[in-house]
């Protein structure tokens, strides 16, 4: 039953991506940003080197984490939470409600789905950039996945709080500035100065690439971020349930 329930959730997200363009527009959205860091990084670095005397390649980890590692999970996760808004327009939700499927089976079904395909993009993106270094590759593995759960965390805050797609798309506007644009300020800050940041989820798999890309422990980051998100996502979920009355 649960087998049949999955196959069929993927099945209808397959033709959902296909019908809607903004979803379309969302899932390849990343190529344009992989583009945009591999021959535009080079040409910033050449002029700044020329006017400034200035080398970018020290901050090559922040250039990573802002274009690709953070927005992985804004875009899987947004993408996630219209793929359930789109569904609770169309009363799939609450016909799942009084289905031998339980709700459970789909929000982890949406969950694992996010965590996956956001580690993917994490896994995939950052060395089609050129900036990585490839004995880092192996590492970006459990980044990937804990940016996976700030993922979740992302999908679950956009539907405790927007009622149909336009909300949505107007909260994945003011999560973005808190979720990619605020975690980068720490990479210019001492450890003393980092840890009001502690509270943005994406702080995590960010500050643990960093700690990567340095060669310095980065899996206490990782921990970290697994015990922060965790009880996050479970509060998010209730107040999910709650909102659907």
């Amino acid at each position: 039953m649960i087998m049949n329930t999955l196959l069929a959730l993927g099945r209808n997200d397959l033709r959902g991506i296909r019908r809607e363009s903004l979803f379309a527009f969302v899932l390849f959205a990343p190529l344009g940003w992989i583009a945009l860091v591999r021959f535009g990084t080079p040409a910033a670095a050449a002029m700044t080197a020329d006017r400034y005397g200035l080398d970018l390649t020290p901050y090559h980890p922040v250039i990573l984490t802002g274009f690709l590692l953070l927005t992985s999970p804004i875009v899987v996760g947004a993408l996630g939470a219209f793929l359930v808004l789109d569904e609770r327009d169309g009363g799939t939700i609450a016909a799942l409600r009084v289905s031998p499927a339980r709700m459970s089976t789909y929000l982890g079904y949406r969950a694992i789905t996010v965590v996956v395909v956001t580690a993917l993009y994490v896994i995939l993106t950052l060395p089609a950039s050129g900036l990585l270094p490839l004995d880092q590759w192996p590492a970006l593995i459990p980044v990937g996945l804990l940016a996976g759960l700030s993922g979740v965390v992302i999908s679950l805050a956009l539907l405790a709080f927007a009622r149909n797609k336009v909300e949505g798309l107007a909260g994945v506007r003011a999560i973005g500035i808190v979720v990619a644009g605020l975690p980068l300020i720490p990479y210019f800050l001492g450890p003393e100065w980092q840890y009001p940041f502690w509270l943005l989820p994406t702080y995590w798999p960010a500050k643990a690439y960093w700690l990567i890309s340095t060669g310095d422990p980065w899996w206490p980051y990782l921990i970290g971020g697994v015990i922060y998100q965790l009880p996050l996502i479970a509060l998010l979920y209730r107040r999910f349930l709650r909102s659907l009355g």
